[in-house]
């Protein structure tokens, strides 16, 4: 099934203005932490190595908050944020499809996908992207609905293989671990996933 020409053209402008404004908040919220590290890592240059050992023992539960906790918390949030914008996008097609203006609430990606297909759209699963969006629904879950602690999970094996097959995420004491570069990753993703679900040419 394809998409009218129109809808396609609204569909490519709001998609990538919402992974632009993703992308563009992603990247000024990490470089805002490094600014704040860089700053005590500033104060530490040219000291002697005793001293400088006294330094940061001094402002470690300073520094720790824009080290650690506060990208942890920031790269959670956006990693959700991002997956929904995913999910309503995808159900946005269900709905339309269906001449329904009510989303039903039981719906998730994999519904959603599911849904599409017996709806006549070629949807691209097999592709990289939806296995990559099918390992981010593990770890996003487990983040969502186990506070990121992977022993929680329900499917603890099949998430701790989606953590191993995917690149910028982690565990860390046995709770998962985003780096820098993993909400960009997964925008990618979505994004390239979207722009074949859409039927969107570059």
């Amino acid at each position: 099934m394809r998409i009218n020409g129109f809808m396609k053209n609204i569909h490519s402008f709001l998609i990538s203005h919402q992974i632009e404004l993703f992308h563009n908040y992603a990247k000024y919220i990490e470089s805002s932490f490094q600014k704040e590290l860089n700053l005590y890592e500033d104060g530490a240059k040219g000291l002697p190595e005793e001293v400088a050992e006294e330094y940061w023992e001094h402002y470690m539960d300073e520094v720790r908050p824009y080290g650690k906790d506060f990208p942890r918390i920031m790269r959670n949030s956006l990693f959700v944020s991002i997956y929904s914008f995913l999910e309503d996008k995808i159900v946005e097609l269900c709905v339309t499809k269906d001449n329904s203006s009510e989303i039903p609430n039981f719906w998730n990606v994999k519904k959603a996908v599911d849904h599409l297909k017996n709806l006549g759209f070629d949807v691209p699963k097999n592709t990289n992207e939806w296995q990559y969006i099918t390992h981010a629904i593990r770890v996003r879950n487990c983040i969502v609905h186990c506070n990121g602690v992977v022993s929680r999970a329900n499917d603890k094996k099949d998430l701790e293989n989606s953590i191993k097959a995917m690149d910028f995420v982690d565990q860390d004491d046995g709770r998962i671990i985003l780096d820098s570069e993993f909400c960009l990753e997964f925008l990618k993703n979505v994004h390239s996933f979207l722009r074949q679900l859409y039927q969107i040419e570059d």
